[in-house]
């Protein structure tokens, strides 16, 4: 039988299993010859074996048929001991019907949201080019030095905003004292200051347009997708490919987010003991390209 019929529903609760028709909780393997497995089930919470002579708690199992047109719900290991081959043979047939179904309805689900999903494409494209505008706006503003602070924390993959500066005479002598030698001088420490948020943004930048475009190509394949004429094992590429897709979507967000982060104009704000004096007006210029904290 195809499991989209007769028995086959979800089941999301052990009242889903009880309320069947022709359902028993206490069905006597002995008396009783396998018809059919027509369901299969997993479920948060444990609730017995239906067989007279088990009634042991489980998580997951299957809804088998008898002869007699009743109903019960088993474990795997009681339906191999009591139903034998017969039983794995049906259970196995059940389990490719199911994964079958399951698959066909995920393709379906997608399909029939194609419209939302290059909707959202297209503004995740548009966040996506009011971040690296911003990004641009600090070479067009002559910001150079902030420009190559960004790389080399993105090299780095360091988010520790810092300078090097010339130390007091009372950092030397705790220098001196901490390393039992003369220090040198001039003697340079590094100075943080601040973190920065958001530098993932710069290492995962480059994976957006790829995404997008991926995700296009996938959306035309599935567009065209008939799920009448197909064999399995395009049903399952084709589940992997929207899979693959739901993924891009929500990284994609993930990364964009982390860019609004890093062009917010506080975060941008921690450089500016970095720049010179000179460059503070380009600085300010900059800020108001950024997005509000």
């Amino acid at each position: 039988m195809s499991v989209s019929r007769k028995h086959f529903v979800r089941i999301t609760t052990w009242d889903d299993i009880f309320k069947m028709s022709a359902y028993t909780d206490s069905l006597d393997p002995k008396k009783e010859k396998l018809k059919q497995v027509v369901n299969r089930y997993e479920l948060p919470h444990k609730g017995k074996c239906g067989l007279s002579n088990c009634g042991t708690a489980h998580f997951r199992g299957y809804i088998v048929e008898t002869e007699s047109g009743k109903l019960t719900n088993l474990g795997h290991i009681c339906g191999n001991n009591h139903f034998g081959l017969n039983f794995t043979s049906l259970k196995n047939k059940l389990n490719k019907e199911v994964d079958y179904f399951n698959k066909v309805e995920s393709i379906n689900f997608a399909k029939s949201n194609i419209t939302n999903t290059y909707k959202e494409l297209s503004e995740i494209e548009a966040d996506w080019k009011k971040v690296e505008s911003v990004y641009r706006a600090i070479k067009s503003e002559g910001l150079d030095g902030l420009y190559d602070k960004l790389e080399q924390m993105k090299h780095s993959k360091s988010s520790t905003i810092s300078r090097q500066r010339k130390a007091t005479e009372s950092e030397i002598e705790l220098e001196e004292v901490r390393t039992g030698k003369d220090v040198q001088n001039p003697f340079y420490i590094s100075e943080n200051l601040g973190n920065l948020r958001g530098l993932n943004y710069l290492i995962d930048r480059i994976k957006i347009k790829d995404m997008i475009q991926n995700s296009r190509l996938i959306l035309e394949s599935l567009d065209k997708f008939d799920v009448s004429n197909t064999t399995f094992k395009d049903l399952n590429k084709m589940v992997k490919d929207i899979e693959n897709l739901q993924d891009s979507v929500r990284e994609a967000h993930s990364i964009i987010i982390e860019g609004h982060k890093l062009f917010e104009s506080d975060n941008m704000r921690q450089f500016t003991p970095l720049i010179s004096s000179k460059k503070h007006r380009k600085l300010k210029r900059f800020l108001n390209y950024c997005f509000e904290s």
